[in-house]
């Protein structure tokens, strides 16, 4: 079994960048979505031992989502270029923990 490394490039744009990962996170959520619907099909008769299987896949997906989640809130801010500062993306980190923090406590 061979497996073929592919190159990847990233967009020069911040804004591409998050929006890539804002599309997988989405393309994510989808896909666990018609896989859990395929999973409850299948969960009768002859074909449950698929659907267990299935199901299993459906929970994949699901934290696959939301490590793209993470991704996107962790990635450099639209404003900042490959080399900002580290002070900078800290600050922005800590701002959106806040107002997360504030939102669990209204």
């Amino acid at each position: 079994m061979t497996i073929a490394a592919t190159e990847t490039t990233f967009p020069a744009d911040e804004h591409a960048v998050r929006q890539d990962i804002d599309q997988l996170h989405a393309d994510a959520l989808q896909l666990a979505r018609r896989t859990k619907a395929l999973a409850t099909a299948l969960d009768h008769g002859d074909y449950s031992a698929a659907g267990g299987r299935v199901r299993t896949a459906v929970a994949h997906f699901w934290r696959a989502a939301e490590d793209l989640h993470s991704a996107f809130h962790t990635a450099p801010p639209r404003c900042a270029g490959p080399e900002a500062s580290l002070s900078r993306l800290c600050g922005r980190r800590m701002r959106y923990l806040a107002t997360r923090a504030a939102r669990r406590t209204e």
